[in-house]
């Protein structure tokens, strides 16, 4: 259901109009977070780094190297895509 509703939306307004509805401010700032983490240690930072450069805390750098490691091929996979659509 929800792949059909994010697939629905026809322009980037939409999508991000779609987000606003569906996640509050703060949950969109952690997944932006979130991907800045994977980039940060694909680059090869340590997770020490990850924290002072993101920056968040060691704890969340933590958290993200776990989910980094475990999903490598994955998040390696849409990196390049994250990476041209521009960080905010």
């Amino acid at each position: 259901m929800l792949y059909q509703l994010f697939q629905s939306v026809g322009s980037e307004a939409d999508f991000n109009e779609l987000l606003n509805l569906t996640f509050t401010e703060n949950e969109r700032e952690m997944m932006l977070e979130r991907w800045r983490i994977f980039d940060a240690l694909d680059r090869g930072l340590s997770q020490r780094e990850v924290s002072k450069q993101v920056p968040c805390s060691i704890v969340t750098a933590t958290r993200g190297a776990k989910v980094f490691r475990e999903n490598k091929a994955a998040i390696q996979k849409l990196l390049p895509i994250w990476r041209n659509g521009g960080q905010n």
